[in-house]
């Protein structure tokens, strides 16, 4: 039975997606800014600069032509886009575990959202197909309400790893522990500030991250993820695929 349940953002947490980003923003002309405002910059703005930037994008990338920007996201994320390679063979690790609930529950603005983390996986070594479930989430639907539908009576622990308030605060009203790493979009400043975390309960590094969800599953999870664990055997990455 699976006692566990990890369910893990996507962007800025599995990957440094700000730099496929700034790379599509380089492609199209179009002016990033500063990489500290970036990073707490929120939603939508996120794609369109910050309100610094916003008129001079608008200028020379008129609304209209936003699905170019999606396309181009896209093909950055499926040419370039890759997994920390720390957290590949903890991924294949709790995906073979037979006692863990494992998957992916995130907002992405490519085009085809499930294809697209399906296929970073997929180029990274993880055996994405063997995942429980890749959830992107649409435009208007709650992460929240998502966390709680995807937690059952069997789970004695649920875990929500994420890098960004909005991830804090969903996991929190689920009813999760919120697992928050600071170096994907929002920083650690912005994150003690509004979500009252202590520096110490954030992480600076996906290592770190790695390292705080393995030991939290090996005190509750049980079977082959706890025995090759402490064998120090750890799941090798799976071939990685051609690049697009």
């Amino acid at each position: 039975m699976k006692r566990a349940l990890l369910i893990l953002d996507f962007a800025g947490l599995l990957l440094h997606s700000s730099t496929l980003i700034e790379r599509t923003f380089i492609d199209l002309d179009l002016s990033l800014g500063d990489e500290s405002r970036f990073r707490n910059r929120k939603k939508f703005l996120k794609y369109l600069g910050g309100g610094r930037e916003l008129l001079g994008n608008l200028t020379t990338f008129a609304l209209p032509k936003k699905k170019r920007l999606r396309e181009a996201l896209t093909e950055n994320y499926l040419s370039f886009g890759r997994v920390f390679d720390v957290f590949v063979p903890f991924l294949n690790h709790c995906i073979c575990a037979p006692s863990v609930h494992v998957g992916i529950v995130s907002r992405n603005f490519t085009l085809h959202p499930g294809a697209t983390i399906r296929t970073v996986l997929e180029n990274s070594g993880v055996d994405h197909p063997a995942l429980d479930f890749v959830v992107p989430l649409p435009v208007g639907v709650k992460k929240t309400n998502v966390l709680e539908a995807m937690r059952a009576s069997c789970h004695e622990i649920s875990l929500m790893a994420g890098d960004e308030v909005g991830d804090y605060t969903a996991a929190v009203a689920a009813g999760y522990e919120p697992v928050i790493g600071c170096y994907g979009f929002d920083d650690a400043a912005r994150l003690e500030l509004r979500t009252g975390l202590a520096a110490h309960h954030l992480h600076h590094e996906p290592a770190s991250v790695v390292d705080f969800l393995r030991r939290r599953l090996l005190e509750r999870a049980s079977g082959s993820f706890d025995r090759e664990i402490q064998a120090g055997r750890p799941a090798a990455a799976l071939p990685v695929a051609r690049v697009r």
